[in-house]
């Protein structure tokens, strides 16, 4: 009867697992919505994850690529997706950016109004108002490019939950280490979530699409 004993054990592990599994609401298929308070992100959307406490966003003062004033009440009325990075970025910034303006013209023109594309540099030193213009304009006139003073982008990546790092200077030449994630803030002007990390890699971006305008028509 012993040979039997870890057979039984597996049994009852796994039946345990799966009841504990349903009780702590930590499911693990696409689309549902877990329920933990303590968790950081929640699944509702296929290639969304948002996040449980949706803090708003302090005051800061930008300017946009026509140095306009962009401030937290430049997001309110509309669904924000902000990208982070700086425009002598060699590749990830260029390539996200491409894939940004592939999702925005899936989008119906109609749902477009609801939504704002947003680069954010954050190397203010090289990227001036003009040459910020004529970058994000390439990808899709309708994009909005803002930057400022580094301690205004320090407000606003933070409360993204954003990173970035200028390395070593060498007059011109240098890099910037930053966050690739895509964040969404919400029409209040609160931080809402983010995209799933292989969402607007994939080269077929409708469920993406379908997800951003099921979350616009809440």
């Amino acid at each position: 009867m012993n040979k039997f004993v870890p057979y039984i054990l597996i049994g009852i592990a796994v039946i345990a697992g799966f009841f504990l599994k349903d009780y702590i609401g930590l499911s693990t298929e696409p689309g549902t919505k877990k329920s933990e308070d303590n968790g950081k992100i929640i699944n509702q959307f296929e290639s969304l994850l948002i996040y449980p406490k949706k803090n708003l966003i302090r005051n800061f003062s930008l300017k946009d690529q026509s140095a306009n004033l962009f401030n937290n009440g430049s997001f309110k009325g509309k669904w924000n997706i902000i990208f982070s990075g700086y425009t002598n970025c060699p590749d990830v910034c260029p390539n996200t950016l491409n894939q940004m303006a592939q999702l925005y013209q899936l989008m119906d023109e109609n749902v477009r109004d609801d939504f704002q594309f947003i680069f954010l540099s954050v190397d203010p030193k090289r990227d001036t108002s003009d040459h910020l213009k004529q970058y994000i304009d390439y990808f899709h006139e309708d994009f909005v490019g803002i930057t400022g003073e580094f301690s205004q982008i320090d407000i606003l990546i933070k409360d993204l939950g954003g990173i970035y790092s200028i390395n070593q200077e060498e007059g011109d030449y240098y890099t910037v280490d930053h966050s690739a994630r895509i964040f969404i803030v919400d029409p209040t002007a609160a931080r809402y979530g983010i995209f799933e990390s292989s969402a607007l890699k994939a080269s077929d971006k409708s469920q993406l699409a379908k997800d951003l305008v099921s979350m616009s028509s809440q």
